[in-house]
């Protein structure tokens, strides 16, 4: 099956081991769909891989939400993966591993053990941001995604991007990170050594500002930012697939 050509959200029933796993900023589960199959097949467990408010339509679309509308697109499926299963994993890649953090953080009681990929807990050049504060700033900015570097892969994502929804994703990134220290589960930090989209301090970050007792971090060296779909791909499979099933 072509796991890297499907944009669609995709749900895949299992064991009692629940991994819920979400798509990154203006992408698509396209992103994630060869890593959350292949961790189901060597698992058995449930896999969930819902699509963010916004995403997978047309960047005016994204325009009309904010990180509220995410959060709670990643929050239904959550309460939908735990009615099913006993325990349960929220795994991310990008603005994904950063809803992650924020709904170990946020619902405690709800997620046993995270993960994140490359995700951002608001550690940002200058250039990045100070277009977010001009008098009158462009509605939309050249995209972000398809940070690969394995040359035949693409992830499907927004060519541009409404600079309104970058504002909210500096929000919910920089608010991510101060909440660090009340993550209180096992930890799992994939973190690309090569990363032009999300600085790679931030896995440092993750791994130093959590409250957890139990953080693992593993740098991956033959990837660029979307891990998921690069060199790395394998890795994070065998990886993920250990993590929630020990």
């Amino acid at each position: 099956m072509d796991y890297d050509s499907d944009p669609t959200p995709f749900f895949l029933p299992g064991s009692s081991v629940g991994l819920l796993l979400l798509h990154g900023f203006t992408s698509t589960p396209q992103s994630v769909s060869y890593v959350g199959h292949k961790i189901h097949e060597a698992t058995g467990a449930t896999l969930s891989a819902p699509l963010l408010a916004g995403h997978g339509e047309t960047p005016f679309a994204l325009a009309q939400t904010g990180y509220q509308d995410w959060l709670a697109s990643a929050e239904n499926a959550l309460r939908v993966l735990c009615a099913r299963c006993n325990t349960v994993a929220v795994a991310g890649l990008s603005l994904g591993g950063t809803i992650a953090l924020n709904l170990s953080i946020r619902f405690p009681e709800l997620v046993d053990l995270v993960v994140s990929i490359n995700g951002s807990t608001g550690i940002y050049q200058p250039e990045q941001v100070s277009t977010l504060f001009a008098d009158m700033p462009d509605k939309f900015q050249r995209g972000i995604g398809s940070d690969i570097k394995h040359p035949d892969r693409r992830e499907i994502c927004y060519d541009t991007i409404p600079t309104a929804t970058l504002r909210e994703r500096f929000l919910l990134t920089c608010a991510t990170g101060l909440m660090l220290p009340n993550l209180k589960q096992p930890i799992l930090i994939l973190q690309s050594r090569t990363d032009h989209i999300v600085a790679p301090e931030n896995g440092l970050r993750i791994a130093s500002g959590v409250g957890s007792s139990e953080v693992m971090m593993r740098w991956l060296e033959s990837s660029f930012h979307v891990a998921t779909l690069d060199y790395d791909r394998d890795i994070i499979v065998k990886m993920v697939s250990r993590f929630i099933t020990r």
